[in-house]
């Protein structure tokens, strides 16, 4: 299972994901390590995915609401992971506590995830607890960016 953290989850915590929690065979690298930082989460989604990715792990909200990240998602069939909102404002200690904790649940998660599902991991650190679906309105999203082109087409 290959999975990548967008620019939102810190190196220092991925390498600790590596090196404490990640199961054998699975892989977990960034947009940084990947050398896609700074590239548009449309690319580096499509790009990743059309090299054999399988799930996203962010914190970032763009990936449940702004129409071109939702319709990568949509279109790539990618797994989301998203972290709780506290998590990104949270200090870098309570970040890998909360994904360590958590990691086991995380995979297992993902083994049961469709395409283009999203789920998230509560904001505790609790030895027992599941993720929780996040719903991902594509629908909507496919709408917004048709009404966008036409927009631009006639402009």
């Amino acid at each position: 299972m290959r999975i990548r953290a967008d620019e939102h989850v810190a190196e220092a915590i991925i390498k600790a994901v590596r090196e404490i929690a990640l199961r054998d065979g699975w892989s977990l690298d960034s947009v940084v390590s990947a050398r896609q930082a700074g590239k548009s989460d449309v690319h580096w989604i499509t790009e990743f995915m059309a090299d054999g990715g399988d799930v996203i792990l962010s914190a970032d909200r763009d990936f449940l609401e702004n129409p071109p990240q939702v319709d990568a998602v949509f279109r790539t069939g990618a797994k989301v992971i998203h972290l709780p909102p506290k998590w990104g404002q949270a200090k870098g200690t309570m970040q890998s506590a909360h994904i360590l904790m958590w990691w086991a649940r995380i995979e297992e998660c993902i083994i049961a995830m469709k395409p283009r599902q999203c789920f998230r991991p509560p904001w505790n650190i609790n030895e027992t607890g599941e993720l929780q679906p996040v719903a991902i309105d594509f629908q909507s999203a496919q709408k917004k960016l048709k009404k966008a082109v036409k927009k631009g087409k006639a402009g």
